[in-house]
């Protein structure tokens, strides 16, 4: 593979310090114009050092999506020096260079060498997620470099197996939700309109987005329709079985709508949605579909309408409550891809339905009614059952003892 590449090799291993300690160096520049400002950079728990947080996981973030497309188009070389990490890793860096300076001790350098732990362990537990997360990132991104040095460079669903990945995308999601954790504890958070929450739904909206990669075999709006579609007699569809077809497709759909509903109860455990941030939230979904689908943009907008709806329709869930709100958007997850589907659905049947043996199937799917309309029904009983788990009824109080 290094001998195929060999050109792109030495491309790669020269551009990475240009990215590399470019992008630091640009973000030293913004570093000391804010400390010169704001008399000192925020320590932990301060003004402003949530967004900055968040900021330097959007950084890390950014990263990722593009080492992801280059890994899912197949644009790596067998080394670890390209320049998409270095757009990460240089991110990773400027993040732990902030924790490391924004949890310093009264006893400075000397205190935090001495006692690392000791003080790691005096931190908050709502400040902890961001540091312990850029602290796993520093471990997997070191690990990663020596095994992609030793054993190469992951190509399509591999790269959501390496162990040093798996490292890489908890650490991730653990630093980009650092605001979510912090304003966690504080009584008064999120209750001041959109500009109060946004913060909250970046942080969310980061770490779904990160959930959507690790989880990209599994989705429905990523996979090509003929991977789990079925056209009968019609050589269009994958698989010529039935109940295969369908099965690939139903957990696809199943793990779909647990993770979305996972993402939403995190949320809506703590904060009412404010007008604007249920889009916002769902934007991320679209931007991950986007990018992973290598910039599809028809997928682009089927997750710009979900966005939409989930922002008209969130008057459900100052209604009804979440146990509402989450299966009918897991529910809309899989109508708005229906729908997207009708439009490029030609090639499996000159009609929009055919009579199998006694089955009615139905494009865009070509699953028999039953299994089309209950997919829908069943996704979002998924997600009813995960709301009840998020928000249990409340305990009836022991009566007094007489």
């Amino acid at each position: 593979m290094a001998g195929d590449h060999s050109h792109e090799g030495t491309h790669f291993l020269s551009s990475f310090p240009v990215i590399f300690f470019g992008s630091l160096a640009i973000a030293g520049i913004i570093a000391f114009i804010l400390h010169n400002r704001l008399k000192g950079l925020p320590k932990i728990g301060q003004k402003y050092y949530d967004p900055i947080v968040l900021i330097l996981g959007m950084w890390c973030l950014v990263g990722l999506l593009i080492d992801a497309f280059a890994h899912i188009a197949g644009e790596v070389d067998d080394t670890f020096f390209t320049p998409w990490h270095a757009i990460w890793y240089s991110g990773s860096a400027a993040y732990g260079a902030y924790i490391f300076y924004a949890i310093l001790p009264e006893g400075g350098f000397q205190q935090l060498i001495k006692s690392p732990f000791s003080v790691l362990k005096g931190i908050e537990n709502h400040h902890k997620p961001g540091v312990y997360g850029i602290i796993v990132f520093a471990i997997s991104g070191f690990g990663d470099m020596i095994w992609h040095e030793l054993l190469g460079v992951e190509e399509n669903t591999d790269i959501l197996l390496s162990p040093t990945h798996i490292g890489l995308f908890t650490g991730l999601i653990m630093s980009v939700t650092a605001p979510v954790w912090s304003a966690w504890a504080d009584a008064k958070s999120g209750k001041d309109g959109l500009k109060s929450q946004l913060l909250l739904v970046f942080g969310v909206g980061a770490a779904w987005t990160v959930c959507l990669l690790m989880f990209k075999y599994a989705n429905l709006w990523l996979a090509p329709l003929q991977s789990y579609c079925y056209s009968a007699t019609l050589d269009y569809c994958w698989y010529s079985d039935y109940n295969e077809a369908l099965q690939i497709g139903l957990r696809s759909m199943y793990i779909q709508a647990a993770l979305t509903t996972a993402v939403l109860a995190v949320f809506l455990q703590r904060w009412s949605p404010e007008r604007g941030s249920m889009f916002v939230l769902f934007s991320f979904n679209a931007l991950g579909v986007w990018v992973y689908s290598t910039f599809d943009y028809s997928l682009l907008w089927m997750g710009l309408i979900l966005a939409v709806i989930a922002e008209i329709f969130v008057f459900i869930h100052r209604m009804k409550g979440p146990k509402w709100y989450i299966p009918f958007m897991v529910a809309m997850q899989i109508i708005v891809l229906i729908g997207f589907m009708l439009i490029s659905t030609a090639d499996i049947s000159d009609t929009r339905y055919w009579i199998e043996g006694v089955n009615l199937h139905v494009i865009p799917f070509g699953w028999s009614i039953h299994s089309t309309v209950g997919s829908i029904v069943v996704s979002a009983t998924i997600a009813w059952v995960g709301s009840i788990i998020a928000f249990p009824s409340k305990m009836p109080k022991e009566l007094p003892v007489k």
